[in-house]
């Protein structure tokens, strides 16, 4: 998988509910078994709560991306 772009969130502790959801978002947005509407919609979420916890935006194409490229490897 050295071709597949990295995330541009960094890892996130799952002590809060927020935090939970973000990283439930990121994992789907990068679910190579996710349709694509799916990766596209959780990564949309995945960068409100990101921007809103860390004041930091996210490209969520970019997020959704990943996963396309994992589809693509299989």
């Amino acid at each position: 998988m050295g071709d597949t772009p990295e995330s541009q969130a960094q890892p996130v502790r799952a002590d809060t509910e927020e935090q939970r959801s973000e990283r439930s978002y990121k994992a789907a947005a990068h679910n190579p078994s996710n349709t694509a509407e799916g990766r596209e919609h959780a990564a949309e979420k995945l960068a409100e709560l990101h921007e809103q916890r860390t004041g930091e935006s996210l490209d969520p194409k970019k997020e959704a991306e990943i996963g396309e490229k994992k589809a693509a490897q299989r």
